[in-house]
């Protein structure tokens, strides 16, 4: 990556710098979002499904293990305090 030399810039160029960076940026952005799309949409037609039943079907899939575990007993305990497991 090139290194630029911002101290010869005034206040205005480098505001103006900013503002190419920051539009640039939501560019790149916007254009991995789309290729992104494009992928889901790829792999939902692929298996046959819509992109909704593949989005619903990740949702179950991570709601399975929401629930409360017991506690289980201690496996081993030190004799000289029953605290310690």
């Amino acid at each position: 990556m090139a290194i630029i030399d911002l101290s010869s810039y005034n206040l205005c160029e480098l505001h103006e710098l900013q503002d190419d960076v920051e539009r640039e940026i939501n560019s790149r952005q916007y254009q991995d979002l789309q290729k992104a799309r494009e992928q889901i949409l790829a792999i939902a037609q692929e298996v046959s499904v819509s992109v909704q039943e593949l989005l619903a079907a990740v949702d179950e899939r991570t709601k399975l293990g929401t629930g409360k575990r017991k506690k289980l007993e201690a496996r081993c305990q030190n004799p000289g305090n029953s605290n310690q497991t």
